[in-house]
């Protein structure tokens, strides 16, 4: 079971981003990044990570998603109730690991 879980947290439909983006609530909102939640449309909540070619190169970007990523998954948080999107801006390069947990923590329901 937590094979197939760990295979989806970061899978979405064309369809699903869609409707996802139209009906999505921006739950915060800062330099390094912004977060939009939107209630699950699966039985588990999932990321999707944004990060545009201006934060770095591949090696940068690729560490940014690993660690929200593992903080999505060691804190269980695919048990909330909203699948969550990251837009992450060149800011966030200055955030520590812990950072990234505390904003996580704090703001996904």
């Amino acid at each position: 079971m937590s094979i197939k879980i760990s295979n989806n947290l970061s899978k979405f439909s064309k369809k699903e981003l869609d409707s996802f983006f139209k009906h999505a609530k921006r739950v915060y909102r800062n330099q390094a990044f912004t977060i939009l939640a939107n209630p699950k449309q699966q039985d588990i909540a999932r990321i999707l990570v944004i990060i545009p070619k201006k934060y770095g190169n591949a090696p940068a970007r690729n560490l940014i998603k690993r660690r929200l990523k593992s903080i999505f998954w060691e804190e269980q948080l695919y048990t909330k109730k909203n699948d969550i999107i990251f837009i992450v801006r060149p800011d966030a390069k200055k955030l520590s690991f812990q950072d990234l947990k505390n904003v996580c923590l704090k703001y996904i329901v």
